[in-house]
């Protein structure tokens, strides 16, 4: 096992699969913790990056934030505090409690992208992203229609709707099942994912999620975020959705992930 000189003890394996190897376990002195292997070197250096250099930048007073213990970059491990609470998604709030969850959701969001990212990529968000789009179409396979690639395409066109929009830090996976909720406080977990990127790309697993089940809650989320983006609705957020929806079938039917390549397609119907 990884990290054996921080002393972490496993006592289980909690992930679900995917690019990294989850255990849950504690310290020497009994404090939880959780010990994440990562099978590729990007998502190890991005949760490294963002628990390291991010997150110590914002307030722990607003939010229940994981710390960096330790780190091995040869095995491509690090070791996480524990953060309290238990997963939005597997929990049953009383609505009051869910809208206080949407609301500190949307605050926390605008203090990270407010952050200086402090490294981007050279490119501009209207160069890179017409060029993620072609990624995800070259390598797609037979997953994708020809009328999916052509939707696609006309959303997200030669990339000039994103030209007046720079890259904030994001955590690229902003959803309930990585929120925590201990009665009084959220929590957020797992950056794996979490890079400079269009803000957008943190409000479009909602858009396409809770938020069309109870569009309430993102009012409730606006609330505390402090105001509506104005790339939040209309062209910009369509674009964005495209690119999110041709992930998802891409991935989804690699990985043979029928829900996942469903909801991809309803998405960019």
């Amino acid at each position: 096992m990884p990290l054996e000189s921080s002393g972490f003890i496993a006592s289980h394996r909690v992930d679900a699969g995917g690019n990294c190897q989850v255990w849950a376990g504690q310290l020497p002195d009994g404090t939880p913790a959780f010990l994440k292997q990562f099978s590729e070197l990007r998502s190890w250096k991005q949760e490294q990056h963002a628990l390291a250099d991010w997150l110590p930048r914002l307030s722990a007073d607003r939010t229940n934030l994981p710390r960096l213990l330790d780190q091995d970059p040869d095995d491509k491990s690090l070791l996480i505090s524990a953060v309290p609470g238990v997963s939005i998604e597997k929990s049953s709030l009383a609505a009051g409690q869910l809208d206080e969850v949407m609301q500190q959701a949307g605050s926390w969001l605008k203090h990270l992208h407010r952050l200086d990212p402090l490294a981007i990529d050279d490119l501009s968000l209207s160069e890179s992203l017409p060029l993620r789009l072609e990624s995800w179409i070259e390598n797609h396979g037979d997953s994708l229609t020809e009328n999916e690639i052509e939707l696609a395409r006309q959303r997200v066109g030669d990339g000039s709707l994103f030209k007046s929009t720079l890259r904030v830090c994001c955590h690229n996976d902003f959803q309930p099942r990585n929120w925590l909720w201990d009665g009084h406080q959220i929590g957020i977990i797992d950056f794996e994912h979490a890079h400079a990127n269009h803000p957008a790309f943190d409000w479009v697993r909602l858009e396409t999620g809770i938020w069309q089940k109870a569009p309430e809650l993102r009012d409730r989320f606006i609330d505390g975020y402090g105001e509506e983006p104005d790339w939040s609705d209309g062209e910009i957020l369509a674009a964005i959705c495209a690119i999110y929806a041709v992930g998802c079938i891409v991935w989804g039917t690699r990985h043979r992930e029928v829900a996942i390549v469903a909801n991809g397609r309803r998405i960019l119907d």
